[in-house]
Order: C-alpha cells, then sequence, then structure tokens
C-alpha cells in the first residue's frame, strides 16, 4: 500500500507542517500551495508542491504518477469562481484534458472529496486557517489499484 500525505494552505506555519510529517507515516508528502514558507523548507519535506495564490518561487502545477494513478497538484485559484460548481467543473474538466485520475488542490481552506466521477477532486483543507471546524489535512491511500481519500483532523 503507498500512502500520499498531502497538506495545503499552511501561511508559514512550518511548526504545524513539522508535527503533521513526524506524526504521519507516508510514502510521499506533498503541499497544495500557499505554504508561504522558504522555498529551501519546502524541497526538504516535500516531494511534490505548487504555488497557492501567495507563493511566487515555484510552480503553478505539478503532475505525477503513483501505483498508476495520475495526480494533478494545483493550489485551485487558476479556475476559482464563487459558484463552487463552476469551479469544480473547470477544474474536472482541465484535469480530464490532461488524462488525471485525481486533481488535489486547495485554495478554499475547507476539506472536500469528490470521487463519483473521475477525475477525482480531493482538498484537504487548511492546517493552519481553517474554514472547517478543524485544522485538516489529507491522507490517500492506494491499495491494490483502490484508491482511498481521507481527511483528517489536526490532533
Amino acid at each position: 500500500m503507498k500512502k500520499i500525505l498531502v497538506i495545503s494552505d499552511s501561511h508559514g506555519d512550518n511548526e504545524v507542517i513539522k508535527h503533521i510529517l513526524n506524526h504521519e507515516e507516508y510514502d510521499l508528502a506533498i503541499h497544495a500551495g500557499d505554504y508561504c514558507s522558504d522555498i529551501t523548507f519546502m524541497k526538504k519535506h516535500f516531494d511534490y508542491f505548487v504555488d497557492g495564490n501567495n507563493d511566487y518561487e515555484w510552480k503553478k502545477q505539478e503532475s505525477f504518477i503513483c501505483e498508476g494513478f495520475n495526480f494533478l497538484l494545483i493550489h485551485g485559484n487558476q479556475f476559482w469562481s464563487f459558484d463552487k460548481d463552476k469551479w469544480f467543473m473547470r477544474m474536472k474538466e482541465y484535469g480530464k484534458q490532461q488524462n488525471i485520475d485525481v486533481v488535489i488542490f486547495g485554495h478554499s481552506h475547507k476539506s472536500f472529496i469528490d470521487n463519483q466521477t473521475q477525475p477525482f477532486l480531493f482538498n484537504p483543507g487548511s492546517v493552519s486557517l481553517p474554514r472547517d471546524l478543524s485544522a485538516t489535512y489529507g491522507i490517500i491511500e492506494i491499495d491494490k489499484n483502490k484508491l482511498t481519500m481521507l481527511i483528517e483532523h489536526l490532533k
């Protein structure tokens, strides 16, 4: 089984990132933007990460393959709309064009999982400025071609 740790919208809170990284077991660590940290810190702690609307040093998107699944990592602000359905539709359409199975994004500070039709959408929420009831991050598990997406609350 492969386990992907997904963090987003940490906004410079490197201590909370270190806490999560030290308390979770994972194979890959990724960050969906608005890290607002030194690029050296990000390269040291994450396998993949992208810039959010508050970051300006790295990449706007990153694609990677894990266990045969195609992932797209973006912050999501590129497709933003106050109409949530339109926002999600835009990301799904872009993901389809890129032959993506899962679009991982952030920006809203609110966790979200859509695993009904591909490409799936996954937003882990925010670890430092949540709009959920508490700070959240995500776990994606891949076991024998089965993908499970989970939201974890910061302990």
